[in-house]
């Protein structure tokens, strides 16, 4: 946690640097997936085999291995400080809106000091998402700040909007899939058949439990919604910062 102080001018100008802090942490992992991207080997004028023979001697470099981790220790920094931006957004929103004091403290992201990153922190990032859904808000507080009409207002409601579809992408995903038997053709094949007395959502997951079929596919029927949902999913990070930067702004208005 960090101290805000007991005015409303410093705690959002301690957002206001939290946001910065994540924003380079975003511009970091960028910068690393750049750096991989550019000591990997070219296609340009390589036969296809040839490519995949450089581009598999290319992955057992220590080049290649070095840029990974670099990419990894990033990713699990942009994660740390995106999630605890979050918490900061919406505890100072929320305090504003229900004209409650000033928390002693904001959110810190969870990282270890001197920018250490062993294996175990960044597969605890991982693992954990960093808290980023236990912390996505619901549209609303911003309402008593201001007019449903004034754009700062709409942008929050907006951005909590899109937070809150992000979450519904991690949690449908598994929705999504069903036991089948393939046909021997791209994710063409017939569903296991439904077991008798039972509902077919409950039917669809037992035969997933049970490891019914030849395989595991996307239902076909739901093919326009997973892509939304994957999109969703992964898009919960810059829709934080943007998040983020909204409430800024309406808490600067407010200040």
């Amino acid at each position: 946690m960090s101290m805000v102080g007991g005015q409303w001018p410093g705690a959002v100008e301690r957002l206001a640097q939290q946001l910065g802090a994540a924003q380079a942490a975003d511009r970091r992992v960028k910068e690393a997936k750049a750096t991989a991207a550019r000591q990997s080997p070219s296609s340009t004028g390589l036969e296809r085999a040839e490519y995949q023979r450089r581009l598999r001697a290319h992955v057992q470099t220590p080049e290649h291995k070095a840029a990974a981790h670099a990419i990894s220790v990033a990713v699990a920094l942009m994660k740390a400080h995106d999630a605890a931006l979050l918490r900061s957004a919406h505890t100072l929103l929320a305090r504003r809106a229900n004209g409650q004091r000033l928390p002693r403290r904001l959110p810190r992201p969870l990282v270890l000091p001197g920018g250490y990153a062993p294996q175990w922190w960044i597969s605890s990032i991982d693992s954990t998402y960093a808290g980023i859904w236990r912390a996505i808000p619901s549209p609303g507080p911003e309402l008593r700040l201001g007019s449903p009409n004034d754009p700062l207002v709409q942008e929050v409601a907006k951005q909590a909007r899109l937070l809150q579809a992000s979450r519904v992408g991690y949690r449908g995903r598994d929705d999504l899939y069903e036991a089948f038997h393939p046909d021997g053709t791209r994710e063409g094949g017939e569903p296991v058949p439904p077991i008798r007395g039972l509902s077919p959502e409950t039917s669809r997951r037992t035969n997933l439990a049970l490891g019914r079929g030849d395989g595991i596919r996307i239902q076909p029927s739901r093919m326009e919604e997973a892509g939304q949902m994957h999109t969703d999913y992964f898009a919960v990070w810059d829709r934080s910062r943007a998040y983020a930067a909204a409430v800024l702004a309406l808490l600067r208005a407010h200040a």
